[in-house]
């Protein structure tokens, strides 16, 4: 079939100066899967002097296949990039996945890399599936198509933790769990929020522990309910937090809101952007009688966030 118009078109604005060895799939979370396939095609660029590129898909697939799952991203498109940048690509192309790019097939993709994007070399992860229908052969029908237009294969070995191969998947599930020093190891770096800063209920002020509310992204994945120590960035400051995320069950509240009480700081920072790197899981949300009772175990959280974080 003829290559979508739009991705014709963004293929040939991303095109590299000279030939590009690249790896093509969605990378979402930039885990040390992902890192261990972009340390890979880095080495194989600089044996070859190519330029080292990604072609990752946005939105996610499933959203255009799948329309009744709603999507939940470890990383923001902008992180993706940036991350996949300092994993070793010199160049990324967002490519936009619509139902058209659905129906080329892998041979055609491939063939379109290699004319419009000058690929030398495909490097692609352990359990690469792309082009219509993702076809599980794709690494075989992919070094056919290498040597009928003119590019190598090169295929790794998958990175395992805990005798699991690392994916998305499985950052997501312990992401699930509040397990988060196990989504520290398996990205490489503690998970991350960020967001404006924005008015709340500011019932923490009542009680004595005035919280720092985000706005966050409706599609981003969030961990188990519960509060978490955390470190924020906001102002050009980085601070220590105690991050709640949940539905303040004591205030029945309902929809989940991410308040953070920053400790040993007082000011104004509505509107202005904050990260919290979430470093550990002090306990899982749960209902208080009342307002008392819930300012004698944030005391509490906050000393054991201290303890952590100190």
């Amino acid at each position: 079939m003829t290559l979508p118009t739009l991705t014709s078109a963004q293929l040939e604005l991303a095109a590299p100066d000279g030939g590009s060895a690249l790896v093509m799939g969605v990378f979402d979370g930039v885990h040390r899967g992902h890192q261990t396939l972009l340390g890979r095609l880095r080495e194989e660029a600089d044996a070859r002097g190519l330029a080292p590129g990604v072609v990752t898909l946005h939105p996610h697939p499933v959203t255009v296949l799948r329309p009744d799952i709603t999507p939940s991203y470890l990383t923001s498109l902008e992180d993706r990039l940036r991350l996949l940048r300092n994993g070793g690509a010199s160049w990324v192309l967002p490519l936009t996945f619509t139902s058209e790019l659905s129906e080329v097939t892998a041979e055609e993709l491939a063939e379109a890399f290699h004319r419009l994007l000058n690929m030398q070399v495909m490097v692609l992860g352990p359990d690469a599936a792309f082009g219509r229908g993702a076809p599980a052969d794709t690494p075989e029908r992919m070094r056919r198509a290498g040597e009928e237009f003119g590019f190598e294969v090169v295929q790794i070995e998958p990175l395992l933790a805990g005798g699991e191969r690392c994916s998305s998947t499985m950052v997501r599930r312990a992401l699930g769990e509040g397990d988060m020093q196990a989504v520290t190891d398996l990205l490489g770096r503690p998970y991350t929020l960020s967001g404006p800063v924005v008015r709340g209920f500011e019932r923490g002020r009542t009680i004595g522990f005035p919280t720092a509310n985000i706005s966050v992204a409706a599609d981003r994945a969030l961990p188990a309910l519960g509060v978490y120590a955390t470190r924020a960035t906001v102002a050009g400051r980085e601070l220590v937090g105690a991050t709640n995320i949940g539905r303040r069950p004591t205030f029945d509240e309902g929809h989940i809101s991410i308040e953070t009480h920053l400790l040993d700081f007082e000011g104004d920072i509505y509107d202005e952007r904050m990260e919290i790197a979430i470093v550990d899981r002090v306990r899982p949300e749960r209902a208080f009688s009342g307002p008392e009772a819930l300012r004698a175990q944030i005391t509490e959280d906050v000393g054991h966030v201290r303890e952590l974080l100190s």
